[in-house]
């Protein structure tokens, strides 16, 4: 399914609709998902013999009763009879239903196909319309006209694709407060993020490989701009290159969720995640990093409810300087705060324990997947063990 039911956002419009009941969509398939409404995929992103035409959407919609849809998604659309090698969306092509959700992708076995979006194709959403994702698609002649008039819109996601050309300087965008790009290897246009989107909330520029360099240009421009300082709160970079810890991280002033999954940071010097004291930490997540040593203060602001993730990294200890004071934050008997670190190979043998078994073992509820080298996991350790640790 291209959408991602993290980012659903809360319209006003779904609280006042009552739920439409399926009909036969077919070629397209029709679930009822209260208290939403109908979620109607089109084509199946699995088996690109089923792909479908514009034409066989608009014939779904045009005999169908339901005037609204929550979720669409149409999935490996092809070209027409007449269209070449070039995926046309006329107008109208919804046949004057509204979505509020909307998925299109285009990838087929030979690759991305050329999409082209009639301006008004989906006219008739532009007032409910508040995601709109595309992936798989040669974006060469696609200019987000289509998008122009709409009122609602409110996330934004690309997928791997060829040829984007940028974002369109419209005004729909200043509206946009979620942005994802995934997997779309080499994407240039990073530059324009802070500009094109000065409310932005989120960003989730995952799986793109810029590496070190670009990345830190892409978080300074945003940490100067007013996204940075009244706005995002939520970070992810996940899958980029990334040896260290992007710079300006700290001037991100809203900032409460960072993923930094699946980089390659062996090392955390003091300051490295200094959030903004008045804001609450949710998630930092550094799961598989090959992280190997982490330095007292690298993790700095207020952790009382936030989930640390440092699964299946190379850690060998789990010392007090680090741990001690985060931990503590998080004894709120309403948190479900913790630290996470599943697959690392910490060494028991010497004294680095001796104050969270020994000293402190109430803090131990809030470590999750603690596990000696040799097997033993932290709650199995014997407080005795440590009776001559200074």
């Amino acid at each position: 399914m291209l959408l991602i039911l993290l980012l659903l956002p809360t319209f006003d419009v779904l609280a006042a609709t009552v739920p439409d009941v399926c009909e036969d969509y077919t070629p397209c398939s029709c679930q009822e998902y209260e208290p939403y409404g109908l979620i109607v995929r089109c084509g199946d992103p699995f088996d690109h013999k089923s792909s479908i035409t514009s034409l066989d959407v608009h014939d779904v919609f045009n005999r169908t009763k339901a005037r609204h849809v929550f979720w669409l998604d149409l999935f490996s659309l092809s070209p027409g009879v007449d269209s070449g090698d070039v995926i046309q969306l006329p107008a109208d092509v919804l046949s004057e239903k509204s979505v509020d959700r909307l998925g299109i992708s285009c990838s087929t076995l030979a690759g991305p196909l050329v999409l082209e979006i009639h301006p008004d194709a989906f006219r008739s959403s532009a007032h409910q319309m508040g995601h709109f994702e595309i992936a798989g698609c040669d974006f060469s002649r696609l200019d987000f006209q289509f998008l122009a008039d709409t009122t609602s819109l409110i996330s934004l996601s690309l997928g791997p694709g060829l040829n984007f050309r940028g974002f369109p300087r419209l005004p729909f965008l200043a509206r946009v407060t979620s942005l994802r790009i995934y997997n779309y290897l080499d994407f240039r246009y990073w530059n324009q993020i802070a500009g094109r989107f000065p409310f932005l909330e989120s960003l989730f520029l995952d799986g793109t490989q810029l590496g070190d360099r670009l990345i830190n240009k892409l978080v300074s421009s945003i940490a100067s701009s007013p996204t940075g300082r009244h706005s995002l709160t939520q970070l992810s970079l996940w899958e980029n290159r990334l040896s260290r810890v992007p710079e300006h991280l700290s001037s991100l002033k809203k900032l409460s969720y960072v993923n930094l999954f699946g980089n390659a940071i062996r090392f955390l010097a003091k300051g490295s995640f200094a959030f903004n004291s008045e804001i609450k930490v949710t998630f930092l997540i550094l799961t598989r990093n090959s992280l190997e040593r982490i330095e007292p203060g690298a993790f700095q602001g207020d952790f009382s409810e936030a989930i640390i993730y440092l699964d299946y990294n190379h850690l060998t200890r789990f010392d007090s300087a680090v741990y001690q004071k985060v931990l503590e934050q998080m004894q709120s008997l309403s948190s479900v705060a913790g630290i996470y670190v599943r697959n690392n190979p910490f060494e028991c043998g010497d004294c680095h324990l001796a104050w969270l078994i020994r000293d402190k073992p109430h803090l131990l509820k809030r470590v999750f997947g603690g596990r000696c080298s040799n097997g033993t996991q932290f709650e199995d350790l014997k407080p005795e063990g440590y009776h001559d640790c200074r």
